[in-house]
């Protein structure tokens, strides 16, 4: 997994790697290297660059990348926020450097500027947006907020040093105007703003680039986020026996559906078998258990006692003598909520069986409940954890990181935080990110695919939050391999579950891009 790194720990890492013999002067040299060639390789026929620096040391990796670009041939337009003589240290040795190979600086707040800025972006080819790094923590106001304006004003491609200025680089959270950049080059780490939205919306496509900072350093930093890679869903997943049989691979009981939601229970039990469960048992009410057949007759059923198409309370007996056969459950999905549903999801709370709990099982779930033997999975989407945190979907979503922790901790459970960048949180443990997925997602049925996915690599011997992983990766990857022929808006939950093979088969890059 890649770690994720706060300012903090980033400001430690830097000062330990200087304490080891890197100067501070290296480390920005080869910030400055790393954006010019991004730059270069993205938009080869650039041929004038908007370069606008800050007053601290990101101010400083863009004064150097401008240099590095003029030795290339670029014609390059410079702006400071401040006067030149300003700067300090590091930054103040580069803006020299910059005046002696011929560069003019022109400072913001002189005397015809932000003209001159307006006319130098409506020039430029790319924008160099080099104001603010990971010192920010407030929202930009004055001249630097009219800087970020123009720079969105002009349309022009934008490549940001470290992080789009105006961004936190703690939080997805934004502070107020920001850049929008269409690449972000990360010196050294990924910072928290990378990866969670909205923040990580204004970033474009993030590379972390390697600066000077020795991998043992940033090691040593106890990040408390990371992005699962495909190598972590890889390892995760051991290939198969030639010998094996659909017995090896979990058992898993699906309690799902009622009258009018019987989709939410077939989708889940596709999901289930398109992940690789072995055999996948629906429980559902009796009265629905044939449309289920119909809808997937490779799927088991099991009618349980129902009223009106719902489950009735003397459902609860007749599950609880089944589970003993299962090596996982999921429930949830279609279910509806009535005193009988609480009923079995108390049974199941009660049985030792790994279990994940989504939909209608969350919305029945009170806190108190949570304790329990076996292993269990949460996966709510932000209104749904904010029924069970009691708080509102709005402070949800403005602090996705802290809601998943505290859900986490208080149900002592794995908890998957669904929504753009997707969260997968375990008590006292680092919090992982997810990376792949696509709008193409945002539609019926989805998330009963999910759970059906991660319930089967839980009935298939995973650990509860590597399953979670696992499962989420393969749910958003699974849909970003659809999105390559379908764009972003049409899918049918179907063909997610039905992508999931390709999805895991791709881990291993064995399908090119594109391909079916």
């Amino acid at each position: 997994m890649i770690p994720v790194l706060g300012s903090r720990e980033m400001r430690s890492a830097d000062r330990a790697a200087i304490r080891s013999g890197v100067p501070g002067i290296t480390l920005m040299e080869n910030a400055a290297a790393a954006l010019a060639a991004d730059l270069l390789a993205a938009w080869p026929e650039a041929r004038r660059v908007a370069v606008v620096c800050g007053p601290g040391n990101n101010g400083g990796d863009g004064l150097a990348a401008a240099r590095l670009l003029a030795a290339e041939g670029v014609s390059v337009f410079l702006f400071t926020l401040g006067p030149p003589e300003r700067y300090r240290g590091d930054a103040a040795e580069n803006a020299e450097r910059a005046l002696a190979c011929g560069l003019k600086l022109s400072a913001l707040g002189e005397r015809g500027a932000r003209r001159s800025l307006a006319e130098a972006l409506a020039a430029s080819d790319v924008v160099l947006d080099a104001l603010f790094g990971t010192g920010l923590s407030r929202g930009l106001d004055g001249e630097a907020a009219r800087a970020v304006a123009a720079i969105n004003a002009s349309r022009r491609p934008v490549i940001a040093a470290d992080l789009p200025s105006g961004l936190s680089a703690d939080e997805g959270r934004l502070l107020g105007p920001a850049v929008r950049a269409d690449r972000t080059v990360a010196f050294a780490a990924a910072k928290p703003c990378h990866v969670l939205p909205p923040a990580r919306d204004l970033c474009g496509r993030v590379a972390v680039r390697a600066i000077g900072v020795a991998p043992e350093i940033l090691e040593r930093r106890r990040a408390r986020l990371h992005i699962a890679e495909a190598s972590d869903v890889a390892a995760a997943l051991a290939p198969r026996r030639a010998d094996s049989h659909k017995g090896n691979y979990g058992r898993l009981a699906i309690v799902a559906g009622s009258r009018g939601k019987t989709g939410a229970a077939a989708l889940a039990a596709r999901g289930a078998l398109r992940a690789g469960a072995g055999l996948v048992t629906v429980f559902c009410p009796a009265s629905i258990e044939q449309t289920v057949v119909g809808a997937l007759p490779e799927a088991m059923t099991r009618g349980l006692p129902d009223r009106d198409g719902r489950l009735a309370p003397e459902a609860t007996d007749a599950l609880r003598e089944a589970l003993e056969d299962f090596d996982a459950a999921a429930v949830g999905p279609g279910l509806g909520v009535s005193a009988a549903v609480r009923s079995v999801l108390q049974a199941l709370l009660r049985s030792p069986l790994p279990l994940v709990c989504d939909a209608d099982a969350l919305n029945a779930l009170a806190p108190e409940a949570f304790a329990r033997r076996g292993e269990t999975v949460l996966t709510p989407h932000p209104g749904e954890a904010a029924r069970l945190l009691s708080s509102t979907t709005r402070a949800i979503q403005a602090d996705r990181l802290g809601a998943a922790i505290e859900l986490a901790r208080r149900s002592k459970s794995v908890v998957v935080l669904k929504g753009s960048g997707s969260l997968i949180a375990r008590p006292r443990a680092t919090i992982v990110v997810n990376p792949t997925g696509t709008p193409l997602m945002s539609t019926a049925g989805s998330g009963d695919v999910l759970t059906g996915a991660l319930a089967a690599l839980l009935a298939g011997g995973l650990e509860a939050s590597i399953a979670a992983m696992a499962a989420v990766y393969l749910h958003g990857a699974a849909g970003d391999f659809l999105e390559r022929t379908l764009g972003d808006a049409g899918l049918l939950a179907s063909e997610l579950a039905d992508a999931l093979p390709r999805a895991r088969r791709n881990l291993a890059g064995e399908l090119p891009p594109g391909s079916a």
